[in-house]
């Protein structure tokens, strides 16, 4: 089942996104972002074989706490540089980012399969 693929992709997305929102906040700057192998990783967490209700579980925690902390930024904090494949960028586009990816998933493999 590709949904159950696609919401475990959104699990780890979430995972590394919530770590790198973190992370901006403590570590030295410009903040540089990592990234991770997506395909690898929806492999090795076995999505497939797992009950869809206990992904969705997942995704929602994780999303839960993504919102949490962004809740309790400061504004000026938004404004935190970080680089990503060698372009300099902030913790607020990097925010924007994620959500974009995220509904781009819902909208796109989710909704219209």
């Amino acid at each position: 089942m590709v949904q159950k693929e696609v919401i475990g992709h959104l699990c780890d997305s979430a995972i590394v996104n919530l770590e790198r929102f973190l992370q901006m906040q403590y570590e030295a700057s410009p903040y540089v972002v990592t990234t991770y192998d997506q395909v690898q990783w929806v492999a090795l967490q076995g999505y497939q074989e797992l009950p869809i209700e206990d992904i969705l579980m997942l995704w929602t925690s994780i999303n839960k706490k993504i919102m949490y902390v962004l809740d309790h930024l400061a504004e000026e904090t938004l404004a935190q540089p970080c680089v990503l494949n060698q372009q300099q960028t902030t913790l607020r586009w990097l925010i924007e980012e994620y959500m974009q990816h995220l509904a781009h998933h819902i909208h796109h493999q989710i909704f219209n399969e």
